[in-house]
């Protein structure tokens, strides 16, 4: 007994002794902390931001992009600020948040800025790998599984409008079409919306 509580005390010890630390906590970035801290749990439910406006504004100021895509989310579809929530999930794509890259490129198609909206959809490599693309679709998803959407009829005709383009395409076989892709993803997105409204 007494052997092993003299290794658990010298244990304590050694971890709790400022003098043996090597951290130096005087070097430490504020703005480089709130902007890297991961805020995957409220970007799974960003409604659970909505009880912490303090800390969120914090997270905000120093340009956390997961904190710009739960923003994004909130102002986009909650508060029907569409410029607003648009402007917070460029930042979030800005910030290399892949989720907001996805999120804001599928919502640009939506609006029928298509160029825009496949330009961002292309930062995720999907030519080369659609696996990137399938994951933030799912955690997107799962973003917006407790946020009433509210089916725009404007997505529908976006959805029809990118079809056609599909479509002028397979005519002339020597022009490659992507917009097959862009298609499905934003046809994936208008079916989730429209099961939502149900």
């Amino acid at each position: 007994m007494g052997e092993d509580a003299y290794v658990n005390n010298y244990d304590i010890i050694s971890i709790g002794d400022s003098s043996d630390s090597k951290d130096n906590h005087s070097n430490s970035d504020r703005t480089n902390y709130f902007r890297n801290l991961s805020l995957s749990y409220f970007a799974a439910e960003p409604t659970e931001m909505l009880e912490h406006k303090h800390l969120k504004e914090l997270f905000l100021e120093n340009d956390n992009p997961e904190a710009h895509y739960i923003e994004g989310i909130l102002q986009y579809f909650l508060q029907n600020k569409r410029h607003n929530g648009l402007f917070h999930l460029r930042q979030s794509s800005i910030g290399n948040y892949k989720d907001g890259t996805y999120l804001y490129g599928l919502l640009l198609l939506a609006l029928e800025r298509f160029c825009k909206g496949e330009k961002y959809l292309d930062k995720l490599k999907w030519k080369e790998n659609l696996s990137t693309s399938d994951q933030c679709w799912e955690r997107v998803k799962k973003s917006l599984s407790d946020i009433p959407l509210g089916m725009n009829p404007g997505y529908h005709i976006a959805m029809t409008n990118l079809e056609a383009l599909c479509k002028c395409h397979k005519d002339n076989m020597a022009e490659e079409c992507n917009h097959g892709y862009y298609y499905q993803r934003l046809s994936q997105f208008v079916q989730f919306a429209m099961n939502r409204d149900h």
